[in-house]
């Protein structure tokens, strides 16, 4: 054979085997973009109208890398993966929330080892809650900046699917998460801290009644947490007090979770305890619960649990009773569980707990 057909006979073959090869990266590419759109249309509704919190978390850590592989095949699971990421990282933060009660029951009995082992738990769980968040928020900005052709919280997205619409309010909140439990971690995962403002310019882009009241309720939490945010805007409380209503009547209680959350970091009692109250008024036989979104309800429910219990053991050393949001431990007929209390040693003195705590967060 002479040097010229050995010549073509090697780029046949190479242009034989490239075609062989884009041929099957096609069909890969195609196929995991019929998944994902199979999923996006039949998997991701069932999961939002889900109730099952502890399972959509569990799903959430067990699902996310084979929807993340298919990134690599050329798909977008950016939808799906925002959801996903959002319900891993409440994994996390439930065993950060865990570890936290610890460390406040451990100072409380003055128990410094015990102490500072939970508040090493409760960091390192942080962390990764923050780093599941983070990495749901930058998959969202960056997949919508680029769709879009714009830059986030700068300008507002034409967004005309509802699960696009949702997807840009999951994708803002886990921002905002990723921020507050880098904060808890001692900062280990380094978010920007301007996330908050670009959450807070762009949460103006959604429909406020359509999204239960969540996107201005989200805004108001970071007017009172941000020193400034609040310029020549309205009175945050008030926000926060009408897009619970809202929350109520469309049966999405985002919105008494996010007045929780402000409420907790006032550190005021009497805000606090009209967060809970609130809630446990809403959750009444009476009151609906969408059936679209129970997930979402449910998950605002969790959050409100972890501040009442947060809240019952600083000061009582155990978490929130049953009744323990509409009634508290010094009230008259505050639960039903006081004969639990009876052979309880006393509470240690107030200087001995600080002087735990100071030592634990060391």
């Amino acid at each position: 054979m002479s040097k010229v057909q050995k010549m073509g006979q090697f780029i046949f073959t190479v242009a034989l085997s490239s075609s062989v090869l884009s041929g099957c990266s096609y069909v890969v590419k195609s196929g995991a973009n019929v998944a994902i759109g199979f999923s996006e249309k039949h998997i991701v509704p069932p999961i939002l109208a889900m109730g099952d919190t502890d399972m959509a978390c569990n799903q959430g850590t067990a699902l996310t890398p084979a929807i993340m592989a298919t990134k690599d095949m050329g798909a977008d699971p950016t939808r799906m993966a925002v959801l996903l990421y959002s319900a891993a990282g409440m994994c996390a933060e439930n065993n950060a929330l865990n570890a936290e009660l610890r460390y406040l029951r451990a100072s409380k009995a003055g128990q410094v080892s015990e102490a500072q082992d939970a508040r090493i738990e409760q960091k390192r769980w942080a962390a990764i809650a923050s780093e599941r968040q983070y990495a749901g928020y930058q998959l969202f900005a960056e997949r919508w900046q680029a769709k879009y052709k714009y830059t986030l919280g700068d300008s507002c997205p034409t967004m005309r699917k509802d699960l696009d619409q949702t997807v840009y309010m999951l994708g803002m909140l886990s921002g905002l998460q990723a921020m507050t439990n880098d904060i808890n971690s001692g900062g280990q995962v380094n978010v920007p801290k301007d996330i908050a403002a670009i959450v807070e310019r762009g949460m103006a882009c959604l429909d406020n009644t359509k999204f239960w009241g969540a996107p201005n309720a989200t805004r108001a939490v970071i007017w009172t947490l941000l020193p400034g945010a609040d310029e020549g805007k309205p009175d945050p409380y008030q926000t926060l007090k009408q897009s619970m209503q809202i929350g109520e009547q469309k049966g999405v209680r985002l919105s008494h979770a996010l007045y929780a959350v402000a409420a907790q970091a006032s550190g005021d009692d009497a805000k606090i305890r009209d967060a809970l109250r609130s809630y446990a008024a809403s959750r009444a036989e009476d009151k609906p619960v969408n059936p679209e979104f129970r997930l979402i309800d449910g998950m605002a429910g969790q959050m409100i649990q972890g501040i009442a219990d947060r809240y019952w053991t600083e000061n009582t050393g155990v978490r929130a009773a049953d009744d323990g949001m509409s009634q508290f431990w010094d009230e008259q007929g505050a639960t039903g569980d006081d004969d639990l209390f009876q052979d309880l040693p006393a509470a240690e003195a107030p200087a001995e707990e600080e002087a735990v705590t100071e030592e634990a967060d060391k």
